[in-house]
């Protein structure tokens, strides 16, 4: 008949058994090392409220010959002369490198840069987008600026992107605009 006592007690049974959890927590901790706390709060976000999603859908529509790429990064089309000390550099980018374009619009078959398009709220101020434009302008860019509550149609956006497209072929500096 079977015994129902305890296995003899074995000290190198029970060491054993301490080493192995004690690489278990180091592994967990190594896995799980670098983890900051703060990375729980990171959260998704859409890339684009409804309201720039309908205007984004229109400018498509409106402008067929174009690549309309949304919530683009001013340092991914500006940046300094390179004639600057290192220190200057960063003195400038840090004028337009954390600034976002509502949409820039692209020839689609070079995709060169053929405008942005600000779509202004009640959250734009004058001054600011004045400052914003001072700098797309500087690089050569047309800035065209819609008001929110009165956007254009699809038809108004095709004839003013047309006659845009015909003056970029004459050698004009770029200028900002508003559409009211």
């Amino acid at each position: 008949m079977p015994s129902l006592t305890a296995p003899p007690h074995n000290p190198g049974t029970l060491f054993g058994l301490l080493i192995v959890v004690a690489i278990v927590f180091a592994l967990g901790v190594a896995l799980r090392g670098g983890r900051k706390p703060w990375l729980a709060r990171i959260q998704r976000k859409p890339l684009m409220t409804e309201n720039e999603k309908a205007f984004f859908q229109r400018l498509q529509r409106a402008l067929p010959r174009h690549h309309i790429f949304p919530q683009v990064s001013f340092a991914a089309f500006l940046t300094d002369d390179g004639k600057l000390t290192q220190q200057n550099r960063w003195a400038v980018r840090s004028r337009f490198n954390r600034k976002i374009a509502d949409f820039v619009v692209c020839d689609r078959n070079t995709l060169d840069i053929v405008a942005l398009v600000e779509l202004d709220d009640r959250t734009h101020s004058r001054n600011t987008d004045s400052r914003r434009d001072d700098l797309t302008k500087a690089a050569g860019y047309h800035t065209i600026r819609f008001q929110s509550k009165q956007k254009p149609t699809e038809a108004e956006i095709g004839a003013l992107f047309s006659h845009l497209v015909a003056a970029e072929r004459k050698p004009v500096v770029g200028t900002a605009r508003t559409i009211a």
